[in-house]
């Protein structure tokens, strides 16, 4: 995840719908400064602002935000019907628990393309 790229298709999406940064801020539902700050590259695009973007435009998702996949791409990919089955898994138990690896945070992605991250707390 490169903030330059997601900032480059923001700045893109605003462009391309001839909004002012006014504008922008209001359809997205974000203060005005947040929108300032950000384009002056003064604050990072915060996952916040990604799912209010793609909430906001119909043909905007946050996988092209994020990793600049367009949905025609997403649409041709080919998924197994259940990517967590046990059948499709073979994860030795014994090495996860000796792992030293610690779970930061969790990304969801749901069907429609809307993303959540849980932190640790």
């Amino acid at each position: 995840m490169n903030n330059k790229d997601i900032l480059k298709r923001i700045k893109k999406i605003i462009e391309d719908d001839n909004l002012t940064n006014s504008e922008f801020a209001e359809k997205i539902g974000v203060p005005k400064s947040s929108i300032s700050h950000l384009l002056s590259e003064r604050n990072n695009p915060s996952l916040d602002i990604i799912s209010k973007i793609s909430s906001s435009f119909d043909d905007i998702t946050s996988d092209y935000l994020i990793f600049g996949h367009s949905q025609q791409e997403n649409n041709s990919l080919e998924l197994p019907g259940d990517l967590f089955s046990d059948k499709d898994i073979d994860i030795p138990q014994d090495s996860v628990k000796e792992s030293n690896n610690k779970v930061k945070s969790i990304i969801i992605i749901y069907e429609n393309n809307k993303f959540e991250q849980i932190d640790k707390l």
